[in-house]
């Protein structure tokens, strides 16, 4: 996919507002460490973080860097068909958990030769409710 990035941003802006989430891109010139700005049913202002990755490609676990930034969620969008993807919601101190003390947060991992997304992640699926209830 040749615009994955720009990919996983409109679709999780898209996944926002669909469930009645108010969401707006960053504004690149001083909202530079994230993607989408949110806004919670209570007024909370919430920045959102979103990577994007091909599930089926060359990598083992498709790793996802740049966790240092300034964000309160990262959404991790996975494609895994021509025009299907899933999204993964997880507060910027789980994926920091999750990472460890590794370089990079891997995302999938091989089962019997096909591409998995790992079950600490995939338990995040979906699950728009943290950020519309944040």
């Amino acid at each position: 996919m040749k615009f994955i990035g720009k990919f996983g941003e409109y679709l999780t802006l898209t996944r926002l507002l669909e469930n009645e989430i108010e969401a707006y891109p960053a504004i690149k010139i001083n909202q530079d460490s994230y993607d989408i700005t949110a806004i919670t049913k209570s007024g909370k202002i919430l920045r959102i973080q979103v990577k994007s990755t091909l599930l089926h490609n060359n990598s083992t676990n498709n790793t996802i860097g740049s966790l240092s930034r300034n964000f309160d969620f990262l959404v991790v969008v996975v494609i895994h068909g021509e025009r299907a993807a899933d999204c993964y919601i997880l507060t910027h101190a789980e994926a920091q958990t999750l990472r460890g003390n590794s370089k990079q947060l891997g995302i999938s991992r091989k089962e019997r030769q096909v591409s998995v997304v790992k079950s600490e992640i995939a338990q995040h699926k979906e699950q728009w409710s943290r950020i519309r209830d944040a």
